[in-house]
């Protein structure tokens, strides 16, 4: 999809191990756009693909503090594509029902944020 941005953000949430029961943090990009084609307006999802999205992967898998994530979430928001950029990426595939659809979305291969 050939789109331009409106919004971008980190959502961050928490699951939980199933064996320890212990709080892991998850994280993903949310990009609000506009099909750059159509006109239409679309919520994005982005779980990899961002570099800073795999260095809190890796953060993830040690367990790292708090603080460390912070500061990688911190340098992921202002690394984001800018409002009213263009951004071409991939559609994975739809999630959610009715109107409230997101898509799922990757960067083609070898293009960083």
């Amino acid at each position: 999809m050939n789109a331009i941005v409106l919004n971008a953000d980190v959502l961050e949430s928490t699951f939980y191990d199933q064996v320890t029961g212990m709080p892991r943090p998850g994280f993903s990009v949310k990009l609000t756009v506009i099909d750059a084609d159509t006109f239409e307006k679309y919520e994005c999802q982005f779980s990899g693909g961002f570099p800073e999205l795999e260095e809190l992967k890796q953060l993830k898998q040690v367990n790292a503090a708090q603080e460390q994530y912070d500061e990688i979430v911190n340098r992921l928001r202002a690394n984001l594509p800018a409002t009213m950029s263009n951004i071409n990426f991939d559609v994975v595939k739809i999630k959610g029902k009715g109107s409230f659809l997101t898509l799922v979305c990757r960067l083609p291969q070898g293009v960083a944020a």
